[in-house]
């Protein structure tokens, strides 16, 4: 319970700050908008990029342990977004996708590596950099894909879709790390330095984002989809994960015990960056974030009591 209190408290903290800036008017209305486009251009490519290209391909290529938890992801978009669908009407291409990222879209980065660290050692950080790269290469890439489809008319050619998807930096920082990953090279030291100077800004900067956003926001609105939310990703996420790593798959406990903890993170403040850049799903993104990092405390202390079982 203390070392997972030991770095959710503090990204709540980071939260409430943004908040009460916005509420004592240190920071004015268009601050978190501006905040939001650091995250999205500047501070995030670098962590993105630096976290596939630190990576060796070889290392990646854990073929078990990737198919239980794409496996995971697909079944349970499969069942959150057709409940989501008949429950609450949704048609949007673009808040599907949205609401598709807050049931599968884990904190891997600012909560998965440092909470498998505590648990496993130095060796805990390598599921978790796997599944970012997994995560923000192939789901988040097809996420943005799916957003951009509807920012363009409909009489757009592919071709011109697929342009405009590869100028978004979510898409092109981290296929140029996996690149520069395979190619063998060494990034020159102050580059490397220089960027993950950048790279260290993008989770504080977007939870603090997220916190003056929420200002004016009730992070209880839509209640009956945030607890469809919390369900499914707290929940359904976790367990789907653990049938297909020990059923399927036959993890062994390293492994299945990692894939679960990961799936049952709560969901990653990228979600409300890549909400608040499109202007699609904003509240709902916010209080997904907020609330799961919540109720996390709980549901992650019982599968770490697991895992130590």
């Amino acid at each position: 319970m203390s070392a997972v209190l030991n770095i959710v408290l503090p990204v709540f903290g980071v939260i409430l700050a943004g908040v009460l800036s916005r509420k004592t008017g240190l920071l004015g209305e268009d601050s978190a908008e501006a905040l939001n486009k650091f995250v999205f251009f500047i501070a995030l490519p670098p962590l993105l990029f630096l976290s596939c290209a630190r990576v060796p391909l070889n290392e990646i290529l854990n073929w078990p342990f990737l198919a239980t938890y794409s496996a995971g992801i697909v079944l349970t978009l499969i069942i959150g977004l057709s409940g989501a669908r008949r429950l609450f009407q949704q048609t949007d291409l673009a808040v599907l996708t949205l609401h598709g990222m807050s049931l599968v879209f884990s904190n891997t980065v600012y909560l998965g590596i440092p909470l498998l660290i505590l648990a496993y050692g130095p060796t805990g950080a390598t599921p978790a950099v796997i599944i970012t790269l997994l995560t923000n290469l192939v789901f988040l890439t097809l996420s943005a894909v799916l957003i951009e489809s509807t920012r363009k008319n409909h009489n757009s050619s592919n071709f011109s879709l697929l342009t405009s998807s590869f100028k978004n930096p979510l898409i092109v920082s981290p296929v140029l790390g996996v690149l520069f990953s395979w190619s063998g090279l060494t990034l020159y030291a102050p580059l490397e330095n220089f960027l993950d100077l950048l790279g260290r800004g993008a989770g504080s900067a977007a939870l603090f984002a997220m916190g003056m956003s929420l200002y004016g926001f009730s992070v209880t609105a839509g209640v009956r989809e945030i607890s469809w939310v919390l369900i499914i990703k707290l929940l359904l996420h976790p367990l789907l994960t653990w049938m297909f790593g020990r059923y399927v798959f036959k993890l062994d406990d390293f492994w299945l015990e990692s894939a679960v903890i990961l799936a049952a993170l709560p969901a990653g403040a990228l979600i409300f960056v890549v909400a608040q850049r499109y202007n699609v799903y904003v509240q709902r993104a916010a209080a997904s974030v907020v609330m799961t990092t919540a109720i996390s405390v709980v549901t992650l202390t019982l599968v770490f009591l697991w895992a130590g079982q």
